[in-house]
């Protein structure tokens, strides 16, 4: 198919899409008209208004793709070539719909990005990318909808195989993906994160992504079954990689970045929000992790490391948690605190107090309080003392000096471990179905796997 007749073919989609059924599209908020980015010489904008698409649909890197709206991929396949960047507008969104799939494959020479249209971009400058699948999630009825979406939508932002789920269902690929400057507000309080995957299987790829600087979290992952290698989640709003609803996957190569004075927790970690036992548990297992706070002074916003709370198990190993100012890791009521050492566990990880909370490190991880808090004294058998069980266990380090080039550099940061670091020797083995070859501490060994496609505008 030729350039013209690419962009005709995709001309022709985005205007059905206009002309298409908006039946239930209610309250859709407009874009401002704010100042726009131009496009590169020799690139033509190709505007993609609100609505459903429901045909196989090919985005090509001689395009820029401006989302209008919310778009919907109801059907078919969304297949974007490498080195395509697609913009959103100011309340605009992308779902890929559960009975759809995206496959967005880049490389590390021609990353695929999803940016802000505006010329002066920032955090919530448009919604973000929503990946929705059949696996199974651990609410009554087997299905949800998607935070802040108006229930009008309908089929459209529900996701989870209901009586039927499909743990192997695959949502697509993402491969050298870029996010940025996501998170627009969809309701008061509610905010799209970078990447939304909600019940999406075993069979969905997503590998080599950054989420950057959205308003809400990097990632939340909503049950199901979906692995992560090789990401990147960088100065989000709020937390890093959120999980919830059931999440059983897996995840390996996984760094987190803060910035100091924004962001909450680099994890942030439930099983179900109110229903703390309920099935199938978060479990999520995870190897090669390097969590990095902002290191901003004790007045400052308190940002921590890991929040285990609400139910959730998990295995977290050969992990790196540095410079948070609040806690490093925080097991939250006794639900979890009853899985330590079971079903939940945190081994072969290296903390690193920040340079401003020297008053709460190493000897309580867990400052928090409040009804959520499984250790407030007094009649509370139930406590479970971080600094004890995990600063305490012989495979974990506490005060240790990793020696990273510049985690905490905003613009250029540098993740990699010095030669002859601690944390490049000595670690666990990860298990047949991961890379059992990282046997260092931490996100990146001696080969630095985010160089040429990440990228961290300010």
């Amino acid at each position: 198919m030729s350039k013209c007749t690419t962009w005709l073919a995709a001309l022709a989609l985005a205007t059905a899409a206009a002309c298409g059924d908006d039946s239930g599209l209610i309250g859709e908020p407009m874009p401002d008209a704010g100042e726009e980015i131009d496009a590169p010489p020799g690139v033509t904008i190709v505007n993609v208004p609100a609505g459903d698409i429901s045909t196989d649909t090919t985005w090509t890197k001689d395009n820029v793709y401006v989302l209008g709206g919310y778009v919907f991929f109801t059907g078919g396949t969304l297949t974007i070539e490498a080195g395509t960047t697609i913009r959103g507008k100011n309340g605009s969104a992308l779902t890929i719909t559960k009975d759809a799939k995206i496959v967005a494959r880049g490389t590390a020479a021609e990353p695929i990005v999803f940016t802000s249209s505006s010329a002066t971009p920032m955090a919530g400058d448009w919604g973000g990318l929503v990946l929705l699948g059949k696996a199974s999630i651990n609410v009554a009825g087997g299905v949800e909808d998607v935070d802040g979406f108006a229930s009008s939508y309908g089929d459209r932002i529900v996701f989870g195989g209901g009586a039927s789920p499909d743990d192997d269902h695959d949502c697509g690929t993402l491969e050298y993906v870029r996010v940025e400057y996501a998170g627009f507000e969809l309701s008061p309080g509610s905010e799209l994160n970078g990447i939304t995957l909600g019940g999406c299987g075993r069979q969905t790829v997503v590998d080599h992504v950054q989420s950057h600087m959205g308003l809400d979290d990097g990632i939340e992952v909503f049950g199901g079954t979906v692995d992560l290698r090789h990401v990147v989640i960088s100065q989000p709003d709020d937390d890093g990689l959120d999980w919830d609803l059931g999440w059983r996957g897996t995840a390996q190569f996984l760094i987190v970045q803060q910035r100091e004075g924004t962001g909450d927790k680099a994890f942030e970690s439930d099983n179900h929000p109110s229903v703390y036992s309920s099935t199938p548990r978060s479990a999520p297992e995870l190897w090669n992790v390097t969590l990095i706070g902002g290191d901003g002074p004790a007045a400052e916003k308190r940002q921590g490391g890991m929040h285990l709370r609400h139910g959730t198990a998990g295995k977290i190993n050969n992990a790196i948690i540095a410079y948070f100012n609040g806690f490093a890791v925080d097991i939250d009521g006794s639900d979890s605190a009853a899985l330590y050492g079971t079903a939940l566990s945190i081994k072969h990880t290296y903390f690193v107090k920040s340079t401003n909370a020297t008053a709460v490190w190493p000897d309580s991880f867990d400052v928090s309080s409040g009804d959520e808090n499984d250790c407030q004294g007094g009649a509370n058998t139930s406590c479970l003392d971080e600094a004890t069980v995990i600063g305490q266990d012989p495979t974990n380090h506490v005060d240790v000096d990793v020696e990273l080039g510049a985690p905490k550099n905003l613009t250029a940061p540098d993740f990699r471990p010095a030669s002859g670091s601690p944390v490049l020797t000595g670690c666990g083995t990860p298990p047949a179905g991961f890379d059992t070859s990282a046997t260092f501490c931490g996100a990146i060994g001696t080969t630095d796997w985010t160089a040429g496609w990440t990228k961290f505008p300010g």
